[in-house]
């Protein structure tokens, strides 16, 4: 059983919907409260309130930029979405605040709450404090985990134990254990304008070269295939994929040819997006950060609305069809606060997609400040302008 909610509201208001919920699930085993605007600036007392208004059920409240749920998206307001859900055990966990090494600690909190065994965690992380390597090891310590998440809209998300302890730091999440993991899937918010090219040179940083050619020769050709479409400034990025001999056995020949962009094509290379920070003309480079790695794979894109949307409908269709033969419970959707009505320039695209293909599936979810994909058993990847979508079931 689960119930979710969203409205817009202050604390009054947030304890008659949290007080509804836990009437409406009274085997609750936990739950998560998405919090946005002034709410979000008192995210320690919306946790109070969820730990005597849901007691003994373990919950996390995290602070948004807008709020979503089944029935819409809230945006640039004081709002609250959440879901409450029976089944399983659940544990929420905090790194602290100033671990001498973050990535560590990451490891240890999933080493103590899930082990080897099959599982979920959810990660929620205050950006800025959020060390994206931190994801890269996770594999050896969780093996068999279902990893995702969100950054928040600023402050830390607070835990609430099944004891009625709050836990807080700058990375806050909850483990699942005792349930089915989720069938967990997501899509950037871009149409790529090149095909993968493998990284041949790298350093400090910059790409200097890729399939052959300068990297800045390659960012010039797809700029180039914008065309008269483009915007006065359109949101260029680099997408980047792993090598082909990559285990989830991803197809990428580096021909120029772009791939399929379907979601439930397996042909199509999973990628994530990294903003282009700078170029290198003496070089003939171009400068994305720690993820300029000889050996990945690197193509070019454009944040575009219609490749959003085709996206999330791809991979709410793909879902659908993966859970043929067990009972939806709920889902989770984390959205970049880059989409929204910014994007699409009208409410509620997003929340409309996944209505029509769950209909009155409980949903809750946020808009974030960075995404933390799926991308292989106890893996993750640190995303950009990408919707992540996770539905919870039990076998039928």
């Amino acid at each position: 059983m689960a119930r979710s909610f969203s409205a817009t509201c202050g604390p009054d208001g947030l304890h008659q919907h949290l007080a509804d919920l836990r009437s409406a699930v009274p085997s609750a085993s936990g739950g998560v409260v998405f919090v946005s605007g002034q709410l979000a600036q008192r995210a320690s007392s919306v946790a109070e309130l969820v730990r005597t208004t849901w007691r003994g059920v373990p919950a996390c409240v995290v602070p948004a930029a807008g709020v979503l749920s089944e029935r819409g998206e809230i945006e640039g307001d004081t709002a609250a979405s959440g879901v409450l859900w029976s089944g399983g055990r659940v544990t929420p966990f905090a790194l602290p605040e100033r671990a001498a090494e973050p990535s560590r600690a990451l490891r240890e909190a999933l080493v103590r709450t899930i082990g080897h065994r099959s599982a979920t965690a959810i990660l929620f992380a205050r950006p800025g404090a959020f060390a994206p390597e931190a994801l890269e090891a996770l594999a050896s310590c969780a093996p068999n985990a279902c990893l995702f998440g969100a950054g928040t809209a600023s402050g830390s998300a607070v835990g609430v134990t099944a004891q009625g302890e709050l836990l807080e730091g700058p990375t806050t999440g909850l483990a699942i254990t005792g349930f089915a993991p989720p069938i967990v899937d997501a899509s950037p918010a871009a149409r790529l304008l090149s095909g993968f090219h493998a990284v041949e040179e790298a350093s400090g940083g910059v790409v200097l070269r890729a399939g052959g050619q300068p990297a800045l020769d390659l960012l010039s050709a797809a700029t180039a295939a914008l065309g008269e479409q483009a915007s006065a400034q359109p949101r260029m990025f680099v997408a980047l994929a792993d090598p082909p001999e990559d285990p989830r056995g991803a197809r990428g020949v580096d021909d120029g040819a772009a791939p399929r962009g379907e979601a439930d094509d397996p042909a199509a290379p999973r990628y994530v997006l990294r903003p282009i920070r700078g170029i290198d003309p003496s070089r003939r480079g171009i400068l994305i950060g720690d993820d300029a790695r000889p050996g990945a794979r690197l193509a070019f894109a454009v944040r575009d609305a219609a490749a959003a949307r085709a996206g999330l409908e791809g991979i709410a269709r793909q879902i659908s069809r993966s859970a043929l033969g067990s009972a939806p419970r709920f889902a989770l959707y984390l959205s970049c606060a880059g989409r929204g009505q910014g994007l699409y320039g009208a409410p509620d695209v997003e929340a409309r997609i996944l209505r029509q293909r769950f209909a009155d599936l409980p949903i809750a979810g946020m808009h974030s400040s960075f995404e933390i994909a799926p991308w292989a058993p106890g893996q993750a990847r640190l995303a950009l302008n990408t919707g992540v979508l996770a539905l919870f079931r039990a076998p039928s």
